[in-house]
């Protein structure tokens, strides 16, 4: 596995510890489709959230938060529609967010709700 896989393996494992403990419900982690992929998607409320997890060691390349760009947004929302259409899910609220997650030993945990 290379390394980018395992730090975004690390990061996505991490919020989805900080989601179930603010009383999120997982339904879905690494969806796939041929649009692109949602790094998770869970329940919140009367909510399906659509959640982009960006994780770094360091600042050294800017905010985590920076690299979910226009391209990016875009493809995750194409990904959600097809989502959305393969789980007749139409009349469901939704929302993207994304979690920010900064550092190594000490980790701060930053989640942007309606992020885009």
């Amino acid at each position: 596995m290379g390394e980018n896989k395992k730090k975004g393996n690390r990061g996505e494992k991490i919020a989805k510890k900080y989601l179930e403990e603010k009383g999120y419900l997982i339904t879905d982690l690494n969806y796939k489709c041929r649009y692109g992929e949602i790094d998770i998607i869970a329940r919140y409320k009367s909510l399906v959230c659509f959640i982009e997890v960006k994780y770094r060691k360091s600042l050294k390349f800017g905010m985590p938060r920076e690299s979910v760009t226009k391209t990016k947004q875009s493809k995750i929302k194409k990904t959600a529609t097809y989502y959305i259409m393969q789980n007749k899910l139409a009349d469901t609220g939704f929302r993207f967010d994304v979690i920010e997650i900064i550092g190594d030993l000490i980790i701060e945990i930053t989640h942007i709700e309606s992020a885009f």
